[in-house]
């Protein structure tokens, strides 16, 4: 159910500190769906954390505007809203405790951080 994970730093989409797939393995009209979230929301114009529904997809956002750090995530559209939002949150606050530099995390460790948060809708399937 989770198409697509990502942690940006600022608005650098060229190189981010995680992205699973990476950017040429995600459909275009897709990576611009992702970039464009982040950028609105690091300019105001949507609430730092939400999500909205795609074709066949629902994106999810949460930026931290303090450390500029953007935390996205795709899934299949029947996830709900909630259930999205609330594994962006979990990923963002273990995220916040585990890595020390965190606009310039070593990424091998990112990696550790992302498999270590399991979104409740794979709970629910065991």
């Amino acid at each position: 159910m989770l198409q697509a994970v990502l942690i940006f730093v600022d608005d650098d989409f060229q190189s981010p500190i995680y992205a699973s797939p990476e950017r040429g393995d995600l459909d275009p009209d897709l990576w611009h769906e992702v970039c464009e979230a982040v950028n609105d929301a690091l300019e105001g114009e949507v609430a730092p954390a939400g999500s909205r529904l795609g074709d066949g997809h629902r994106l999810g956002w949460r930026v931290l505007l303090k450390s500029g750090v953007s935390f996205v995530a795709v899934v299949h559209e029947d996830i709900k809203r909630k259930s999205l939002e609330g594994y962006l949150k979990a990923l963002s606050v273990r995220y916040l405790a585990e890595v020390d530099n965190l606009r310039r995390p070593e990424r091998d460790g990112v990696e550790d951080v992302v498999v270590d948060v399991i979104p409740d809708w794979e709970d629910d399937d065991e």
